[in-house]
């Protein structure tokens, strides 16, 4: 028979003096962090596509205008 005594006080929140209800408010917290966190990040990636599709069709224009030079004769 494996003792399973040492595993549940190890895992067991309220061993350790911390609630049931506090190691919740606390895993929600984290977790809304962890959320807001994540949010933050992809909103300033979109936010910084319009400049990079910008500067992308720019780049691309001055490719085909310097093409373009290219066939007319001096």
């Amino acid at each position: 028979m494996v003792e399973l005594s040492n595993i549940r006080r190890r895992f067991d929140l309220s061993y350790e003096g911390v609630e049931s209800v506090d190691a919740l408010t606390l895993l929600i917290l984290g977790a809304a962090g962890a959320l807001s966190v994540l949010l933050f990040t992809v909103r300033g990636l979109l936010d910084q596509l319009p400049e990079v599709f910008e500067a992308w069709h720019r780049a691309k224009r001055a490719i085909r205008d310097r093409a373009g030079d290219d066939d007319r004769p001096s």
